[in-house]
């Protein structure tokens, strides 16, 4: 039941506890995360082109260099330069392209920092561990190793890419799962004495 009529609201045709409640009044915020809470621990994985522009150009650069900097005879550099360029194709698929079973298409945790990961295009749920050789590059990428029941497996992560929020809840489980990794607890507050 609504209070009495406000002096300031008289003129107005809804009463005011409906209007403030209505959708046209309260319209969803641009950009707002779609929910809270431990129901939002999954980042759903996108493939990083700005990642995968270097990793071109890098591949590119270690092939010329294994072409016209080293004293082999064609046939053997024609070899040597195959081979690099397979194997760097094969990594930037899985790797930064989110392509294939092996790629690491979302990542779930929660709050105990329980990781599980979701691969291929099924994306078909692994329990997984943080591995040693994850590491956060910068403040816009992070590289992950996970080893889980079928193989290890690896992704790169860009900021860039991905809902801020969402990426701003797995540096957060991952910075935790990296403490409890190396033996470091979270860094002590800084106090300062009381002046007198």
């Amino acid at each position: 039941m609504n209070a009495p009529p406000s002096p300031t609201f008289s003129n107005c045709p809804i009463p005011t506890s409906r209007a403030i409640c209505s959708r046209e009044m309260s319209p969803k915020i641009p950009g707002a995360p779609p929910c809270a809470g431990t129901s939002c621990n999954r980042i759903d994985l996108l493939p990083s082109v700005h990642a995968a522009s270097a990793w071109v150009a890098w591949l590119s650069l270690v092939v010329a260099v294994c072409w016209f900097g080293v004293a082999l005879p064609a046939p053997l550099r024609f070899s040597v330069c195959v081979t690099v360029a397979v194997a760097g194709f094969r990594g930037l698929r899985a790797f930064v392209l989110l392509r294939g079973p092996r790629a690491v298409r979302a990542i779930e945790w929660n709050e105990e920092g329980t990781l599980s990961v979701c691969l291929g295009a099924t994306l078909a749920p692994f329990p997984a561990d943080l591995a040693q050789g994850s590491f956060r590059l910068g403040l816009r990428f992070w590289v992950l190793r996970f080893n889980t029941p079928v193989g290890p497996r690896s992704v790169l992560v860009e900021e860039g890419r991905h809902s801020p929020w969402a990426f701003r809840r797995l540096s957060r489980c991952l910075n935790g799962q990296l403490r409890r990794a190396s033996g470091r607890s979270r860094r002590p507050a800084v106090t300062m004495p009381p002046k007198v």
